[in-house]
């Protein structure tokens, strides 16, 4: 069972539209709708928009969670107790309608729950209110949206141990390697050949399965049955990190393969 997690600011519609999406995929248990408490005209609109929402879902009776979205510690402490609350439970958490600083303050929480996973909604269309760069209204716009002043600079605080996605420079090759063969190999037999090393050898197999098996924990690989075949495959994640290890040019190239094994020679006298 899946628990949704929303926050109610400008756009309950799109909101609402990616939760239908979402709601084909998963079974649904419990949503939760978080909204801004501020006494202020953002905290209005938030507000207003959560009982235009709260009806639509009116059937999965959400609960009501209020947050001061330029808060660390309100944000902070009401998603971790969500995510605490629900930890045995597959856990959905909706950014698409968080300010900046919320969105990093929620997304710091989550990489401490192995069960929770962030998404957003994207529209179809963007940006039709900017006037054609063509025309004067143009730079005006730019102009009138670029006229607020600073009230405060916000640190996001994140545990001091910094979570590693890979645990050594042998699976960075493997990232590197899938990467400069178009993202996928057919097989972990054919990943092995990539990497120069025997797929005959038993131990060697069994290693690359359970190197494999790691690293799609990690969300770095994924792998799917196609036919016969088990592809082994980047996730956006594992593809953004090899591209930028290839980039930074900090890779290095896999083992030559081994040389075939020469038939033994004995000289008599």
């Amino acid at each position: 069972m899946v628990v949704t997690v929303h926050y109610i600011g400008f756009h309950p519609n799109l909101v609402f539209q990616g939760f239908e999406q979402i709601r084909l995929r998963y079974p649904i248990e419990r949503v939760y709708l978080v909204y801004d408490a501020k006494p202020d005209r953002y905290g209005a609109v938030s507000r207003y928009n959560l009982k235009r929402l709260q009806d639509q879902l009116s059937y999965f009776k959400p609960k009501l969670v209020k947050v001061n979205p330029l808060s660390y510690s309100s944000v902070a402490s009401a998603f971790y107790m969500i995510l605490e609350y629900e930890k045995d439970k597959e856990i959905l958490i909706d950014i698409t309608d968080m300010p900046p600083y919320m969105a990093s303050t929620v997304t710091v929480i989550t990489m401490m729950f192995a069960n929770a996973r962030i998404y957003a909604v994207q529209p179809q269309q963007q940006g039709e209110f900017i006037p054609d760069p063509d025309t004067p209204e143009f730079a005006d716009f730019i102009a009138r949206k670029d006229n607020l002043q600073l009230g405060a600079v916000f640190e996001v605080e994140a545990p001091s141990k910094r979570i590693e996605v890979y645990e050594n420079e042998r699976e960075v090759d493997i990232l590197v390697t899938l990467y400069t063969k178009n993202g996928s190999a057919e097989s972990i037999t054919k990943l092995i050949e990539w990497m120069g090393e025997d797929p005959r050898d038993p131990v060697i197999k069994a290693t690359y399965s359970r190197i494999v098996a790691s690293m799609e924990e990690r969300g770095l690989l994924k792998r799917s049955r196609e036919g016969r075949n088990r592809i082994v495959k980047l996730t956006e994640l594992g593809t953004a990190i090899a591209e930028a290890r290839v980039k930074l040019g900090v890779t290095r190239p896999p083992p030559a393969p081994p040389k075939p094994e020469e038939p033994l020679s004995i000289h008599l006298p």
